[in-house]
């Protein structure tokens, strides 16, 4: 699982995530998304590296945001 936090920032910060085997499938994987739903991702956040978590172990994260 790869996270991209304090991205895609307007007023707040977001969030980003794909559940992939490589960092390169997961960016791909949210270039599609963004594609299928007209969202756009800025390079700079793909850029970033992100958080790599273990899917063996819990997680939880709360994201609170607005614009």
């Amino acid at each position: 699982l790869f996270i991209w936090e304090n991205v895609l920032c307007d007023y707040t910060c977001g969030l980003m995530f794909a559940l992939a085997e490589t960092v390169e499938d997961a960016r791909a994987l949210l270039l599609a998304r963004a594609e299928q739903t007209g969202d756009c991702v800025p390079s700079r956040d793909l850029e970033t590296e992100p958080m790599v978590w273990d899917t063996s172990q819990p997680i939880a994260r709360i994201v609170w945001g607005s614009s």
